[in-house]
C-alpha cells in the first residue's frame, strides 16, 4: 500500500509559486459563497461552548474543481458494466490523476491567494485536486470573512472541535476554482449507532448457541459452508472514523470460540491510520466478521482520527484514497449523514471521489442507516422522509438490513424495520436500476404518500443481509447488537470471496457492484416478509413495504454465496 503523501507534502514556495509566478496581485472584495446551502454547525449531540482562539490552528481542504469529470465518469460506467468490452479495465491512480487534475494555472491562482494571506504552506494530493492546509484561526476568519467557534460533543467530552459559526465567502474569481472548502460546518457523525441488546461473560462452551447470529450461522444461512479464500494477492478492509479501534485480543478470542468451523485467520495484516484507544463496538464487529465471511482474505484495518484540528474524518478517508496507490479493493464502511445538513455541492464532489475510487476497481459498500425511511419534521409541523448520503449515492453499494422471523436461526428471514432505505432528494436514478425500481412502483405493493419521497430519484438499498442478534466480543465480554453496520461487513466478505474467485481464474475484481448487481438479481434470496420500515412513528407513518424482488427495506435480498461466485465467474 503506497502512499504518495512524502512525495506531494508541498510547501506553495516549493511547489508551484516560484519566481514571479507568485507575484501578489491584488485581492478581489466582490466574493460569493461556493456552496449555495450552507447550513452552520448544527448536530443533535453537538454544543457551541465559546468562540475559538485566534492563536489555534484548524484545517481547511480545499477542493479544486477537477478537469474531464464527464470523461471520468464515462470511463467509471465503461469498466463498472458486465456488458462493455472494458468491463474490468482498471485504472492506476497515475491514471485517474491524468484525467482529474486541475488546470495548473486554477493551482497556481489558489496559491497566490492563500500566499496573500501567508499561508505558504500546504499539502497537494497526489491527484492534485485536494490543498490542504494548516492555519491559525485568526489567518482563516480573515481568509473567509467568517467567525470560529469550539464545539463540545454531549456525551463524549473528549470530543472538541473547531467549526465556522457563519457562513463563508471567497473572492470570485477563486470560487470558480472550487468545489467547497471542508472543515467549516460539517460536524462528524459521533456516537454508536449499534444497538446493545445485551451482554454476558464468554462462555467457556459456545458451541451449543442455536439463539443469536455468528459466523457459522451466516456461513449456513448465505451457503458458504466450508469455503475460504486461497488468493494470496485477494485483500479487503473496514473503515474507521472517529476513534473507532479494534481490539486484537477480542479479535482473536472472538476467532478462536467462533472460528472453530472454518479455516481463517486472527490478525489484521494492515493496518492505516491510528489504533490505539478505547475499542470500538463499530471496529470490532466490522473485523470479526469481514473475517468470519470472507475468510482468510487479508484484511487491512483503515482508520481516520479526524477530530483534531478541525478536520473531516469522512473528507480525510477520501484524501487518504487519492493519496494512495495501491487500496484495496473492497471498503466496507458504517458511516453516514442526512442529506438535508450537507451541501449539494459537497456531494456532488465526493461523488466525484466515488468514481474515481471505483475507476480504480474498488467496491465501496456502505451501510444504508438504521433509522428506516428516516422523518424529518419542518418548523410547521410537516414533516417528510429523511434519506441519508452517502447511502443514497448512485456511486455506491448500499446494504440494508434483515433478521429471523423467529427465535431461533432456523427460521426464515425477514425485513429489518429498521433498515434505511428509501430515495434520494438530491441524486437522479441511474440507469442500472431503472427498470427494477419502476417496477416496484408501478407493482400492487402499498406506497407511501408521494409527498414524502421522490420517486425519480435514486432508491436504495441494492441489497441487504442479517442486521439483528449478532455477537462480538468486545474487552472480553460477549455482546449482543443490531444494526446494519453488522449487515455490510457480511456481505463485504461476501463479495472478497467473489474477488477471489475471479482471482484464481486470472480475472480482474468485481469493482463497482451495482450494474453486476442489477444484471444478476437472482443471486439473491428474495426477502417477502417483515413490517413496513420505520418513519415518522410520533405521527403514525409507516416508511416502505417489503415486496417481491427488489425494495426499499432490503434491496435485492440477502446473497446466495454459490450463486454470486456463479455469475461473477460469468464475465471477463
Amino acid at each position: 500500500m503506497k502512499s504518495w503523501m512524502s512525495v506531494f507534502a508541498l510547501t506553495i514556495a516549493a511547489a508551484l509559486c516560484l519566481n514571479s509566478v507568485c507575484a501578489l496581485s491584488t485581492v478581489s472584495r466582490d466574493r460569493t459563497r461556493i456552496e449555495s446551502s450552507q447550513l452552520l454547525p448544527h448536530r443533535n449531540g453537538w454544543n457551541f461552548v465559546g468562540h475559538a482562539d485566534k492563536a489555534d490552528i484548524t484545517t481547511l481542504v480545499l477542493a479544486l474543481k477537477q478537469r474531464n469529470t464527464e470523461e471520468l465518469t464515462r470511463h467509471f460506467w465503461r469498466v463498472s458494466d458486465p456488458r462493455s468490452s472494458q468491463y474490468g479495465k482498471f485504472l492506476s491512480l497515475e491514471e485517474v490523476t491524468e484525467i482529474v487534475q486541475p488546470h495548473p494555472q486554477h493551482i497556481k491562482d489558489v496559491l497566490k491567494w492563500l500566499q496573500h494571506y501567508n499561508i505558504n504552506t500546504c499539502q497537494l494530493v497526489h491527484t492534485r485536486d485536494f490543498l490542504k492546509c494548516r492555519v491559525s484561526v485568526g489567518v482563516a476568519e480573515q481568509l473567509l470573512e467568517t467567525k470560529f467557534g469550539y464545539f463540545q460533543h454531549t456525551v463524549e467530552k473528549d470530543h472538541v472541535i473547531i467549526r465556522a459559526t457563519q457562513e463563508y465567502t471567497v473572492p470570485k474569481e477563486i470560487a470558480r476554482k472550487l468545489d467547497f472548502i471542508g472543515g467549516l460546518h460539517r460536524l462528524p457523525n459521533v456516537g454508536n449507532k449499534l444497538k446493545i441488546k445485551q451482554q454476558m461473560p464468554v462462555p467457556e462452551d459456545l458451541a451449543s448457541f442455536r439463539y443469536g447470529v455468528h459466523p457459522d450461522t451466516l456461513r449456513k444461512r448465505y451457503n458458504v459452508t466450508d469455503n475460504v479464500a486461497t488468493n494470496s494477492n485477494n485483500t479487503q478492509a473496514t473503515a474507521q472514523f472517529l476513534k473507532q479501534y479494534y481490539s486484537p485480543a477480542d479479535l482473536k478470542e472472538f476467532m478462536n470460540h467462533f472460528g472453530k468451523g472454518f479455516p481463517h485467520l486472527t490478525e489484521i495484516a494492515h493496518e492505516v491510520g491510528p489504533n490505539s484507544g478505547k475499542t470500538g463496538l463499530e471496529a470490532n464487529l466490522d473485523v470479526q466478521y469481514i473475517m468470519s465471511l470472507g475468510a482468510n482474505v487479508s484484511t487491512t484495518f483503515w482508520s481516520t482520527g479526524g477530530l483534531h484540528e478541525g478536520q473531516e474524518p469522512f473528507l480525510e478517508w477520501m484524501l487518504a484514497l487519492s493519496n494512495t496507490s495501491v487500496i484495496p479493493p473492497i471498503f466496507s464502511v458504517s458511516y453516514g449523514d442526512h442529506e438535508r445538513t450537507l451541501s449539494a455541492e459537497y456531494m456532488e464532489r465526493i461523488n466525484l471521489e466515488f468514481q474515481k475510487i471505483g475507476i480504480r476497481g474498488v467496491s465501496v459498500l456502505f451501510a444504508s442507516g438504521d433509522d428506516g425511511a428516516g422523518c424529518h419534521r419542518f418548523e410547521d409541523e410537516s414533516y417528510t422522509f429523511e434519506p441519508d448520503f452517502p447511502a443514497s449515492s448512485p456511486f455506491v453499494t448500499t446494504v440494508g438490513g434483515t433478521m429471523f422471523t423467529g427465535l431461533f436461526t432456523d427460521a426464515n428471514e425477514k425485513g429489518n424495520d429498521i433498515s434505511g432505505g428509501g430515495f434520494s432528494n438530491v441524486f437522479s436514478m441511474p440507469k442500472y436500476q431503472e427498470e427494477t425500481v419502476t417496477g416496484y412502483l408501478n407493482s400492487s405493493v402499498k406506497l407511501p404518500d408521494s409527498k414524502y419521497f421522490n420517486s425519480s430519484n435514486r432508491a436504495y438499498p441494492d441489497v441487504s443481509a442479517m442486521s439483528d442478534d449478532f455477537w462480538i466480543i468486545i474487552n472480553r465480554l460477549l455482546m449482543n447488537v443490531a444494526g446494519t453496520s453488522a449487515a455490510t461487513p457480511t456481505v463485504a466478505g461476501l463479495i472478497a470471496m467473489a474477488n477471489d474467485a475471479r482471482l484464481n481464474a486470472g480475472k480482474p475484481v468485481l469493482g463497482f457492484l451495482n450494474p453486476f448487481i442489477y444484471q444478476n438479481p437472482d443471486i439473491f434470496f428474495d426477502v417477502t416478509l417483515g413490517d413496513p420500515s420505520q418513519a415518522c412513528w410520533l405521527d403514525d407513518l409507516d416508511g416502505y413495504y417489503v415486496s417481491e424482488g427488489w425494495d426499499p427495506v432490503t434491496g435485492f435480498g440477502t446473497p446466495d454465496y454459490h450463486r454470486l461466485v456463479e455469475a461473477a465467474m460469468k464475465y471477463s
